[in-house]
């Protein structure tokens, strides 16, 4: 059975007009709530693989996926849907309750491409009367840092935006790095966007601490292993469009960040150092 806006949705992921791990494991499930309402029928397990490659290291997705599809049936597609969207929501509010402790005023934090929990952060403690500054790199090559930008901007948040290059000067007089995770594993290890390492690792050596905000959800069944082959290597066009022969253009979407930099991780379950984390979540499988 063909479906032209599952198609779409899965177009949007690929090229990134959905982007952010829980923007995209929402869209996933929405769209499989939709497919259940609309046919009666149960999802295909192709549709299912269909989604589930478009990010085969967010596991975000992929857990939302396996608890909506081990729940829901036609008649009850809705009632799954909220629960899960509200379990997102609250695990949001937690982590941004967590987080916004640590943001004070007149204080300059920094953070790195787009992440929702990160934002909600911020603007949790714009709402609780804080004034802070923030600064971000765009974070080429599709500039997912201007997002956030906006968004900070727009709650009337300053913002001091830069080119990735810029990440020693940008850091160097933040009172803390947030940034947010593609996956949290078990031996301690955070897969976020490329860039992240350097930037946690300049802030390392400045005593600069550094937090990563991220659900639980993301936290991944699949080993290091697993990930270190899997990690996304994106299109070389979107770097460099038509690159001249002899030059091979290496486009990495997501590298590992070493715990050893990583100061703690904020869950709705509260703050942890990363290992201990990775230890916790792995015990609750």
């Amino acid at each position: 059975m063909h479906v032209k806006w599952f198609d779409q949705l899965v177009a949007d992921i690929k090229s990134l007009k959905i982007q952010g791990a829980e923007n995209i494991a929402r869209a996933a499930v929405k769209g499989l709530a939709r497919y259940l309402k609309e046919t009666k029928k149960a999802v295909p397990k192709k549709f299912v693989n269909q989604l589930l490659k478009t990010r085969s290291t967010e596991p975000m997705m992929q857990n939302a996926i396996e608890y909506f599809l081990k729940h829901a049936e036609p008649k009850n597609a809705d009632k799954i849907l909220a629960h899960l969207l509200t379990q997102f929501d609250r695990a949001d509010k937690r982590i941004a309750d967590f987080a916004s402790h640590l943001i004070k005023n007149k204080g300059t934090y920094f953070t790195h491409c787009h992440s929702s929990t990160v934002v909600h952060a911020f603007l949790t403690a714009k709402k609780q009367g804080k004034r802070f500054e923030v600064h971000n790199t765009e974070t080429r090559p599709r500039f997912q840092g201007r997002q956030t930008a906006k968004d900070l901007a727009k709650a009337g948040i300053p913002v001091v935006h830069m080119v990735d290059s810029a990440a020693r000067v940008a850091v160097k007089n933040c009172k803390a790095v947030l940034i947010g995770a593609d996956a949290l594993l078990s031996d301690g290890k955070i897969v976020n966007k490329i860039g992240s390492e350097v930037i946690a690792e300049l802030a390392h050596e400045r005593d600069i601490p550094v937090y990563v905000l991220a659900s639980s959800w993301k936290y991944a069944h699949a080993d290091a292993a697993h990930y270190k082959k899997h990690l996304e290597i994106r299109s070389s066009d979107e770097v460099w469009d038509k690159a001249p022969k002899n030059v091979t253009v290496l486009n990495n979407a997501f590298e590992f960040l070493n715990p050893s930099f990583v100061t703690a991780v904020i869950t709705e379950q509260g703050i942890r150092d990363p290992r201990t984390l990775g230890r916790e979540l792995a015990s609750r499988r």
